[in-house]
């Protein structure tokens, strides 16, 4: 059922990409632990630990999750009147919104506490003012190139790679191309790190 105002605490323990679409909810999006990543047009946006990030209706997008990060997302219909923002960005959220945020994560869903704070929630997310920031990885990210770890960490190379290798398996290449020219023809250390970062092979 799809209700007026939504909140989730989700947990990815493996990396977890979306398909590019346009937002059927405004969203607000906040990670707990580890990393996020959201594409907008050409440009990717990291989201780090403590960032929130709000995503308008309509807004064309694909997100990242890499493996175990922990976000809370509050969703909010079209069905609502309010004027929220209708940009994209980093929002800097009130101490009354982390508040709420870390409430909401421990308390029973679809409670009438939860739809209490889910009000309160709605209110704060009316003043928010997106803007979208360039952070130093943010820069690396979009830099990145396949074989290049000069600016990111071996570990998030290690991700991205596999999610290129996500991408050209969807594109239709087959997996002994893909195998070959991301990993060296080595086929037993794609297993293992598709096993380790996707939790199956691709």
């Amino acid at each position: 059922m799809n209700y007026a105002i939504e909140f989730h605490d989700a947990h990815f323990p493996f990396l977890h990409v979306t398909a590019r679409k346009n937002a059927l909810k405004h969203s607000l999006l906040s990670v707990v632990e580890g990393l996020a990543i959201i594409k907008l047009g050409r440009q990717e946006y990291a989201i780090e630990p403590g960032q929130y990030f709000w995503i308008p209706q309509g807004c064309l997008s694909s997100l990242t999750f890499l493996p175990n990060t922990r976000v809370n997302r509050c969703d909010f219909s079209v069905r609502l009147k309010d004027s929220f923002a209708h940009q994209a960005g980093f929002v800097t959220p009130s101490v009354l919104l982390k508040a709420l945020a870390e409430k909401l994560s421990t308390t029973k869903e679809r409670s009438t506490y939860q739809l209490d704070l889910l009000t309160v929630v709605k209110h704060e997310a009316l003043t928010l003012k997106p803007s979208l920031n360039t952070s130093p990885l943010t820069t690396s990210i979009n830099q990145w190139k396949l074989g290049c770890e000069e600016r990111i960490s071996r570990e998030l190379c290690l991700v991205l790679t596999l999610r290129e290798a996500r991408k050209m398996k969807l594109s239709g290449l087959k997996q002994a191309d893909i195998v070959e020219q991301l990993f060296a023809g080595n086929e037993e250390e794609y297993e293992q790190l598709c096993y380790l970062v996707f939790g199956e092979v691709l």
